[in-house]
């Protein structure tokens, strides 16, 4: 009768381990997709920054 005891704590353990890294990796992926919208925005500084540079003839003497 013990071994059930013993089965089900170790399901019991390995439900909850489960559980937890579900939690984590929900947490990882809200961290990359604020990333991603960080460097969205960055991308759209830049061309910006880009569009405003004026593009003038190479001139070789």
């Amino acid at each position: 009768m013990i071994w059930v005891v013993v089965v089900g704590a170790l399901a019991l353990a390995g439900v909850v381990a489960l559980v937890i890294h579900a939690v984590s990796l929900g947490h990882k992926a809200a961290d990359v997709k604020a990333e991603i919208t960080v460097l969205n925005e960055r991308r759209a500084e830049l061309r910006t920054l880009l569009g405003q540079l004026e593009r003038t003839p190479a001139q070789r003497d």
